[in-house]
């Protein structure tokens, strides 16, 4: 009987987990951030999850985040200054894109 419970306690997690992993594979922040030479890292940051990213050598950055309001910062290198986008909203099954963002120095 114990073994029973546990086995269907584990299969409620894993469909629970597989379909959470949905979510976050289907949404996303993608944007571009100019001068390319003046980044150092994006994060999206929601409560206390966070994520990190690179932009390739065109600016360009994509972020898989679950669906909700997120806050973007681009960690800038001196002498440019950090950017933010604050009140992101993504939604499930899109990705959210912010357009082009430019450093300031």
């Amino acid at each position: 009987m114990k073994k029973t419970i546990a086995t269907i306690c584990l299969s409620g997690f894993a469909i629970f987990g597989l379909s959470s992993m949905k979510d976050i594979a289907a949404s996303g922040i993608s944007g571009k951030v100019t001068p390319v030479e003046g980044v150092e890292t994006v994060w999206a940051i929601k409560g206390t999850d966070s994520l990190k990213t690179t932009v390739s050598t065109e600016g360009a950055f994509t972020l898989e985040v679950a669906p909700g309001t997120w806050k973007l910062v681009v960690a800038a290198k001196a002498p440019y200054r950090n950017a933010e986008v604050k009140e992101l909203v993504v939604t499930a099954d899109n990705t959210t894109d912010v357009g082009e963002i430019k450093l300031d120095k």
